[in-house]
């Protein structure tokens, strides 16, 4: 199965090797959400945390 977007946590700048693809680019955020709270202690997602990820998030060609 194709997985054309994915997410890399370095992107937004933590120091962080997570790494995710989905296929569709609203299966990202609820998996993003998940790896923020338990590997980054963000318990609330802030609009402009939201709008980075969403800037850094890549589309495969």
């Amino acid at each position: 199965m194709f997985m054309p977007f994915t997410f890399d946590c370095k992107d937004i700048g933590y120091d962080c090797s997570f790494h995710y693809e989905a296929a569709q680019k609203k299966d990202l955020m609820p998996r993003i959400r998940i790896h923020c709270r338990y590997a980054h202690n963000v318990f609330e997602m802030k609009p402009e945390l939201e709008q980075k990820i969403n800037e850094s998030i890549k589309e495969k060609t």
